[in-house]
């Protein structure tokens, strides 16, 4: 029992640390653009998180995966004619 509760505790804790991205996306006017983007962004390997919503885009890679932003818009790019305007990081 003890085990189970330090191994939960650190799997929270590693999610409660884990950096989250908000990305802002130049291009998107309705839902079927929201839908193309998260078609390409959130199938990439190594998010934990990702939801996309008009405008704005937001990841949180998994632990010690390293995601640039080049990549991200290569995935954007894929989408359509989308284009990252802006960025913030968050824990």
């Amino acid at each position: 029992m003890k085990k189970a509760f330090i191994i939960a505790t650190l799997l929270i804790s590693q999610t409660a640390l884990a950096e989250t991205i908000t990305y802002n996306i130049e291009g998107m006017h309705c839902n079927s653009c929201v839908r193309s983007i998260k078609a390409q962004v959130c199938n990439m390997e190594g998010l934990e998180k990702c939801d996309v919503s008009m405008g704005k885009l937001v990841i949180s890679p998994k632990t010690g995966i390293n995601i640039s932003q080049d990549q991200i818009q290569a995935a954007v790019t894929k989408a359509g004619e989308y284009k990252i305007t802006g960025s913030s990081k968050s824990k």
